[in-house]
This record gives structure tokens, sequence and C-alpha cells, in this order.
């Protein structure tokens, strides 16, 4: 049975108008050009490079606006296979596979004038086939695929060699500098009872230090733990928390606490929402519809929850756990 893109592009845009989203929003937050957004929402998928680049321009708007994307497009076993034919497809036949994430300012020149633009620097010339799929099956800019793994790593063998040198001249400087001044030790009677004060202020300091130092990381919160496009924090403690959503772009929002919601909004551009995290309160559930455009803080500090992603994180979970004794 073909595939209804006509009846997906409505209920794309149902959705996209039901959060108070324009097409530049969702471009912002996809990198997706408007004109191809529209395309999806009219039903024209033939205005689209191919097959390939239709479903994942689908499957990324519709996690942007809250959609399920397994729910429109299809979810059956052979569904990866498709994907891996259409990309080998379309990989012959797009003309310019970079300029489907151009901004509209962006896209005004023609490959070939980038091609033949003689004045640009090298990392500003992108190849044909400089195309990077990631761990989710969408297409970026930015890894030449006519490499190699073997060729990659054969790349990168002279900067090892490079840092190896560099650290062998410093080991060797070290035991140098080591020879020509060693250490001058001249004995010395000390008081026994003075070295048992001494020893015992020692061992006090170095409690201290240490139940300081477990209290700083009972306190803190975690890194973020990756799981498809979802972010897991964890802190330790029993005291009371904020966790403020600020959104540099318009972005829709969901905050639910212990699976209770405490709002569910399109925050404008600029503006932040603010839930405190009570003592007895365990885990709050963040679900964004633009996280490029969106920040989370906790206790006023940055979580950078996409920091060290390869995917594009719109789930964000900080949960409580019980104090380590």
């Amino acid at each position: 049975m073909d595939t209804d893109y006509r009846a997906i592009g409505k209920h794309l845009q149902d959705a996209r108008e039901h959060h108070g989203l324009t097409l530049e929003d969702i471009s912002s937050s996809t990198k997706i050009q408007v004109r191809y957004l529209q395309a999806i929402e009219t039903g024209q998928v033939d205005k689209l490079p191919g097959p390939f680049y239709v479903k994942a321009f689908i499957r990324q708007y519709a996690n942007t606006v809250g959609l399920d994307p397994n729910t429109i497009l299809d979810t059956s076993e052979d569904r990866d296979k498709d994907l891996d034919s259409d990309f080998e497809s379309d990989q012959e036949n797009s003309n310019n596979p970079d300029s489907l994430f151009f901004n509209e300012e962006d896209s005004k020149g023609t490959w070939n004038d980038h091609q033949t633009d003689k004045g640009k620097t090298g990392n500003e010339k992108i190849s044909k086939n400089s195309i990077r799929v990631g761990s989710d099956r969408i297409p970026r800019a930015g890894m030449n695929l006519s490499l190699s793994m073997p060729q990659r790593l054969m790349k990168k063998i002279p900067l090892l060699i490079v840092v190896a040198l560099l650290f062998i001249l410093a080991f060797g400087a070290w035991i140098v500098i080591g020879k020509v001044h060693p250490n001058s030790t001249t004995p010395t009677k000390i008081d026994s009872s003075s070295a048992q004060m001494q020893s015992s202020k020692q061992k006090s300091s170095s409690s201290s230090s240490s139940s300081s130092s477990s209290s700083s990381n009972v306190e803190a919160l975690s890194k973020p733990q990756f799981s498809s496009n979802t972010a897991t924090m964890t802190f330790y403690d029993d005291k009371a928390h904020t966790i403020q959503v600020q959104a540099s772009s318009a972005s829709w929002t969901i905050f639910t606490v212990d699976s209770v919601t405490q709002f569910e909004t399109t925050i404008p551009a600029g503006s932040y929402k603010e839930v405190t995290l009570s003592k007895g309160q365990k885990e709050a559930t963040i679900h964004v519809g633009n996280p490029y455009n969106t920040e989370i803080l906790f206790d006023g500090k940055n979580t950078n929850f996409m920091s060290g992603s390869s995917v594009q994180i719109t789930n964000i979970i900080i949960k409580r756990e019980k104090v380590s004794q």
C-alpha cells in the first residue's frame, strides 16, 4: 500500500499549529529548509531529493512537534532495509546533498558556484560526498564517506606520533631536571609528642577534606546519560531544587513531576518557565520540541543536556536517588 503523504503532512501541520510554532521555528530546530517542510505538509514529497530524505525529514519533523514517528511511518521489520536502499539511491541521484540543510538565505547560490569559488577556504568547500548519517539515521554534513575507516585512521597517525614524541621529550626533561637538582634532606630531631600532635592534626584535616568532598559530590548533578533521544541526570540529596526551562526561540514544552503534569505550553523566545522540585518529589521529566534553542537550568546552573550526544535530545529526566551512606 502506498504511503498517504498528504495525510501525514496534514497531521504534522496540525501538531505544529497546535503548539503555536511556525515553519521557521521547525526549520531552526531541525536545520531543514522551509521549502522542504512546506512540501512535506502539502504531501508534495516529489519535491524532495528521494525516499530516504522524505522519511528522514518526516521523522525529524514528528520528533520536534512531539509526535511518535513510528506511528506515522511504516514500523515493519523491513523499514531499515528500505532506508538503506533509499539512501544508496539518493547518494547516486542527488546533485547537491549538503544544500538540504542550508538556510533559505544560504541556498541562493548554486552547487556549481560553491565548487568553482576560488576565494573560499577548504573548510568552506564541501564535497558532494560530505554526508554523515548518525545513529538516528539522519543525514548530516561533515563526513566524507568516500574514505574507508582504515584510511581515516591512517590520516590521524601523524598526529598521534607528534603527541607521543612530545610526551617522551617532557618525560626526558623531567628526569634530567631531577638529576641536576636532587632533593636535599637534612636529618632533624623531632620531639615525639610534637610529632604525634602534628600527625593527629593532619588526620583531622584529611578527614574534614574527605567529608567536604563527599558532601560536594552528593549535592552535584551527574552528567547526562543518553539512551536514544533521552538524557538522564541524577542527584543524591533530600533537598528542594529549582528547575528552569529557558527558550532562546519559541519552544513547545511539557513538564511533569512524578508523572503529574506541571505545565504544557509553548515558551516564547526569550522567556522561561520554572518549577520547584520539593524534598519529597523524586523525578522531573521535560519534553522539548526545540532542543537546539532550549536550556535547562538546575539550581541556576546549565545542565548542558545535549553535551556529548550524537542525536537530537527531546526528553530530559532529572531524578533523585537515595544518599549513599
